[in-house]
């Protein structure tokens, strides 16, 4: 084999390396497994306070847990499926909202508007008493 011979197959076979290389990083990103949780939220502590009042929300353990301007609790991943970003409770719109990128998900999670694809895991809430408990 000559020298050139020797470096037209090295450089072929860089090149099939770096494509692949490039591609894999091209791909679209695959959401982790969600993680399943289970906490309490104790509403008598000032941590907690944001819930005591219609529109107001808590991060807790990767989760956002919001009360509508109904009264409702509700609970979803805090983190956009785009790219990560901590979402926001927007009452005014009763949406989550990411402001990386405009992302928002509907209070079951379900996007409404992209560029995030993928909805946000929603969890259970429930109440007894001052105790809310989010599960999933």
């Amino acid at each position: 084999m000559t020298r050139k011979e020797f470096l037209a197959q090295m450089g072929i076979g860089a090149t099939g390396a770096l494509m692949v290389a490039c591609l894999g990083g091209c791909s679209k990103a695959s959401n982790p497994a969600p993680v399943p949780v289970n906490f309490t939220l104790d509403l008598n502590l000032p941590a907690n306070a944001a819930l005591g009042q219609n529109g107001g929300y808590v991060y807790s353990n990767g989760v956002i847990v919001a009360k509508t301007m109904s009264g409702n609790l509700i609970a979803v991943s805090q983190a956009c499926t785009h790219q990560g970003v901590t979402v926001v409770y927007d009452n005014q719109n009763n949406v989550f909202f990411c402001s990386a990128h405009g992302s928002a998900f509907n209070t079951s999670g379900a996007v409404v508007n992209g560029p995030a694809n993928s909805p946000l895991r929603q969890y259970t809430v429930s109440t007894s008493g001052n105790i809310v408990t989010i599960t999933g």
